[in-house]
């Protein structure tokens, strides 16, 4: 004889309905979520292996179903509630998108900034490498205008993180470094890791339309403490 379905706990019954009532009336239950909770409810009876198939109703179901479909009934109060709101977030939200637009303009994809007249200025080039260069200072103008003349190759990422090296190795470093020789973009720098009097250097050659200076520091340059070997000396 086939066994007949065995009812939900009436304790779990009384809970869920308990629950479900405490939430008060949220409004209609959109149809797409209905309709996933129902398929969801059909693919586990299917899928229960105690069950056979031609066992009777899921009893989950004749509790579920109900409250479900009472969650569908159009209460139209509540869905101009609901239109009024998502007015309400997409004009907030505009609101906030156009402030923000407005503070920082550049942010802004597709947007020209540029003023009337005025050419952009462009993004400033860093060069980083390792050479083998030993720079002296009755030569060192010479020297500089060399190396900026024929760079070797940059340093890789991983390179540039080697402690060895120095902070002044990795293009942020080198940025702060220049902060403290009073140097701020926009600019194009070419700095050069060899020895400056046999001495472990950087040899840092800022551009810009003015024409080139260099200087030479030590490879521990930092914010507060530049540790200059040679002040800035043009370039020819």
């Amino acid at each position: 004889m086939e066994e007949s379905p065995k009812p939900l706990d009436p304790a779990v019954e009384a809970q869920v309905r308990a629950r479900l009532a405490a939430l008060g009336d949220v409004g209609p239950m959109p149809p797409e979520v209905s309709a996933r909770i129902e398929a969801a409810l059909v693919d586990e009876r299917r899928l229960r292996v105690a069950r056979g198939p031609l066992a009777g109703q899921d009893p989950d179901a004749d509790v579920l179903a109900p409250l479900i479909r009472s969650r569908q009934r159009p209460r139209p109060w509540l869905a101009v509630a609901a239109v009024a709101a998502a007015a309400a977030v997409v004009a907030v939200g505009g609101s906030a998108l156009h402030l923000n637009n407005e503070a920082n303009p550049a942010a802004v994809v597709g947007v020209d900034t540029a003023v009337p007249g005025q050419t952009a200025a462009p993004a400033d080039a860093v060069h980083i490498q390792l050479g083998d260069t030993d720079y002296v200072a009755s030569s060192f103008p010479a020297q500089a205008r060399t190396s900026l003349s024929h760079p070797r190759p940059p340093l890789h990422e991983l390179q540039a993180e080697s402690p060895a090296l120095g902070p002044i190795a990795t293009p942020t470093g080198l940025r702060s470094c220049l902060e403290a020789l009073g140097e701020f973009p926009p600019y194009d720098v070419f700095a050069d890791l060899a020895t400056y009097e046999g001495r472990p250097a950087a040899i840092l050659a800022v551009t810009r339309q003015t024409g080139t200076t260099a200087y030479v520091v030590k490879r521990s340059c930092q914010p507060g403490d530049a540790q200059i070997l040679r002040d800035g000396t043009p370039v020819p």
